[in-house]
């Protein structure tokens, strides 16, 4: 727990990237296998291709999810404390009941009222709040595979 949450962060993906490098590593070494199984005649040529290209399949997945990881951990980290800042403001006013001015200005960047009386909200941090759920539908949409 003395770890910050951000650290916590980053060693959680270091450590899911390790296990996939070794997880890539092992089917590497059991594809090479196949090939002198093939030549000593333990296996046919057909359940060398098939094997072949199922580890070939999970090599290639665990990269995929190796690389996604890492995009997750740049994200986590370009999301630092600084930029953080806004989660505070909007988790101060999680339960408010009521509008007031100082509301207003932690949260509205501008209010725009045009001709035909239409109102456009203009939200500060829209941009970081924007960015925040793009990484958290990517990480809904891309689960991980399972590891071990």
């Amino acid at each position: 727990d003395s770890l910050p949450q951000r650290d916590r962060k980053v060693f959680s993906y270091e450590a899911q990237m390790t296990r996939l490098e070794e997880e890539i590593q092992r089917y590497k070494k059991l594809e090479l296998g196949l090939y002198e199984n093939f030549v000593e005649g333990i296996i046919n040529k057909a359940e060398y291709t098939d094997f072949r290209e199922n580890y070939r399949g999970l090599i290639e997945e665990k990269q995929e999810a190796v690389k996604r990881l890492k995009r997750e951990q740049q994200d986590a980290a370009a999301m630092g404390s600084q930029n953080r800042a806004w989660v505070q403001v909007f988790a101060q006013y999680e339960n408010v009941q009521k509008l007031d001015r100082r509301i207003l200005l932690a949260l509205v960047d501008k209010i725009l009222i045009y001709e035909d009386k239409k109102v456009e909200i203009v939200f500060r941090y829209r941009d970081e709040f924007a960015r925040a759920m793009e990484v958290a539908k990517n990480y809904k949409d891309c689960p991980l595979p399972a590891v071990g």
